[in-house]
């Protein structure tokens, strides 16, 4: 019985981990909206030593009334150093009204009170970070995931990794053929 319920929850694990990057690689600007929840890999040294470079990030959903100083928020911003929207993991620092609308400055973990992040477009005009531009409020850390997820996303090493496992699998019934058939001689001579 107890081998019944581990398999179970083995295959449950697997589909759901299956379903999971499916959605990663089909939907992954959804991800919230259709599961709660939505993982990065941190790219930059923004926030250690509380979150690390290659730390994987889980993130969920929130309601606006639920965002105060403090809370670490994951949202869209033009990074000219790559020439293109990414997403930042930063800290609230302070939050504004402007004009009916909510402002959320933002700072990294090293950063001096007050000393906020600037925003800009691609085309250098200053933004601001509201709440249409948050993609989730930070949950948790997997340290050092990223570089196994980043893997796990190169096409050429999930086929590299498909060959070896059919490689390791043909081994595998040589070998018991191979074993099945020296008992079988080893009976033979007997």
């Amino acid at each position: 019985m107890k081998n019944i319920i581990k398999k179970i929850i083995i295959v449950c694990l697997g589909l759901f981990l299956l379903l999971y990057i499916v959605l990663t690689l089909v939907f992954p600007n959804r991800m919230i909206s259709i599961i709660g929840f939505r993982t990065f890999i941190v790219i930059s040294p923004s926030m250690e030593p509380e979150i690390m470079v290659y730390d994987m990030i889980l993130i969920t959903d929130m309601d606006e009334i639920e965002l105060q100083k403090g809370d670490v928020i994951t949202f869209q911003a033009y990074i000219p150093e790559l020439g293109d929207y990414s997403y930042v993991t930063h800290y609230i620092a302070d939050i504004e009204e402007n004009n009916n609308e909510v402002i959320y400055k933002t700072q990294g973990a090293n950063r001096e009170e007050n000393d906020f992040d600037e925003w800009t477009d691609k085309n250098g005009t200053p933004v601001d970070i509201t709440f249409n531009d948050i993609e989730g409020v930070y949950q948790f850390t997997v340290p050092l995931l990223g570089p196994f997820i980043h893997r796990m996303q190169d096409p050429i090493f999930i086929g590299l990794l498909v060959i070896n496992g059919i490689i390791i699998y043909f081994l595998y019934k040589v070998s018991c053929q191979y074993i099945k058939s020296k008992k079988n001689e080893k009976k033979e001579i007997i």
